[in-house]
């Protein structure tokens, strides 16, 4: 199973061109976890402990409206990150996520991930340019998402 999830990471977008010294820490932190159809993998406000790379599957991540309910921001699929909350302070989730199909992840251990870019500046570097890449298109993606609301509604 470990030679299976080294193979997952090494060939993940969020870790390709990474050498498998520089993620070697990094496969210790991580193991498989599935979600079924309509599960919930996490709520926004809730604590932000994991991140999942997602391999097989599909997951909507929405916001929760009181006078509209739940607007979905963006659906990630197979080859995508979800989640970048466990990297800052007070690592809290900002969005929902539903697992819109059995959706096979690696889920990663953020303290765990958060203490080796401490150790090594420049794995932890590597990683939080990788990560806000990830930060940068849910920005876009919630930005399109409330333009379009907007459109609609005014």
């Amino acid at each position: 199973m470990a030679d299976q999830i080294t193979q997952q990471l090494l060939e993940h977008p969020i870790f390709k061109g990474m050498s498998f010294s520089a993620i070697s820490d990094i496969i210790r932190c991580a193991s498989e976890k599935t979600f079924s159809r309509s599960e919930t993998i996490f709520l926004e406000g809730e604590n932000a402990q994991h991140c999942y790379l997602i391999l097989r599957g599909s997951v909507d991540l929405s916001i929760h409206t009181h006078n509209r309910g739940p607007i979905t921001i963006q659906s990630l699929h197979g080859g995508d990150v979800l989640g970048w909350s466990w990297l800052f302070s007070p690592f809290i989730w900002h969005f929902d996520a539903i697992a819109k199909e059995k959706t096979n992840t690696i889920r990663l251990d953020g303290q765990s991930i958060r203490k080796i870019c401490q150790e090594d500046s420049k794995i932890g570097y590597e990683l939080m340019k990788r990560f806000s890449r990830v930060m940068q298109e849910r920005l876009m993606a919630t930005r399109l998402q409330l333009v379009d609301m907007y459109g609609k509604y005014s």
